[in-house]
């Protein structure tokens, strides 16, 4: 039975699990979104948010306590120096936990955690601002660019030399039509003379037996 016990234990040790939710911590403070399991982000929410709140004053003594829950001074020097003037005027809810679909290996349910206020949107909406601005002065000073480009740059046509022509080739010789071999005609071929056969007188069928 579990009764009283409201924490998750992700099958881990005391410390073991501390050092998870600092690992997690840490990685969210530098790139302000993360992807990793659902109950995990769930469970993130509880150690980070009470740290980002405590950001909001940048006192000697919250740095402290700052410091002794993620031991990490560069997370603790970002979170007091960005993070908390960014979240001055917010009243909690620092996470936002989105739902990822099922990881393939385990089936597990995934899902991002980001920060509700990123730096990443504001660079980019100012970035888009800045592009248009840039994109229709270019617009506007194209034309007097190209024509001072094209004023300096005219020079006078030289004009090409005319093509010599090519010299007459004097029509070849034509050659006497050889001589055709004279056609020597068949030679007559004798047609055999047949031997006249001498006719033998009918013998009587009786006479072979009585010479």
């Amino acid at each position: 039975m579990r009764h009283r016990k409201v924490s998750r234990r992700f099958s881990r040790s005391s410390s073991h699990r501390v050092a998870m939710m600092r690992n997690l911590a840490i990685s969210l403070i530098e790139h302000e979104i993360i992807k990793t399991t659902a109950e995990k982000g769930k469970d993130l929410r509880r150690f980070i948010e009470p740290l980002i709140t405590r950001a909001k004053a940048d006192t000697l003594h919250n740095r402290r306590e700052v410091i002794s829950s993620l031991n990490s001074k560069s997370a603790t020097s970002k979170l007091f120096s960005d993070l908390g003037p960014r979240f001055k005027e917010t009243k909690g809810g620092y996470l936002r936990v989105i739902k990822a679909g099922f990881r393939e290996g385990d089936r597990a349910d995934m899902c991002y955690v980001e920060l509700t206020i990123r730096e990443v949107e504001q660079k980019s909406d100012d970035d888009s601002l800045n592009d248009m601005q840039l994109s229709q002065d270019t617009r506007e000073s194209a034309p007097q660019k190209l024509d001072t480009v094209n004023t300096e740059t005219k020079e006078p046509a030289t004009t090409k030399a005319p093509a010599k022509k090519a010299a007459t080739k004097e029509p070849a010789t034509t050659k006497a039509p050889a001589k055709k071999a004279a056609t020597k005609e068949p030679a007559t071929t004798k047609a055999p003379v047949k031997k006249a056969k001498k006719e033998k007188p009918k013998e009587n069928w009786w006479s072979r037996f009585f010479k």
